[in-house]
């Protein structure tokens, strides 16, 4: 039996938490990204953050992901 530790929650957009496993696992509205231990926890925040700052970054008001955007890999 795994227990489950929530570190965070979003409301009406998603939660994170830690199994005693040692996953963490990052719900977001139709998508659920599990990542085997806290170093990948940590790389994955890492990667958001330089995504944040990215001269890319066009914000939330500017413009919407489309479906043709989203790709979905599988291990």
């Amino acid at each position: 039996m795994h227990r489950q530790m929530l570190l965070s929650v979003c409301k009406d957009f998603g939660y994170v938490y830690r199994c005693s496993c040692g996953q963490y696992h990052v719900h977001l509205k139709g998508v659920t990204i599990y990542l085997e231990d806290e170093v990948q926890f940590c790389r994955f925040l890492e990667m958001l953050e330089q995504a944040c700052k990215s001269d890319n970054f066009a914000g939330p008001n500017k413009s919407k992901l489309e479906r043709s955007q989203l790709k979905i890999v599988k291990k």
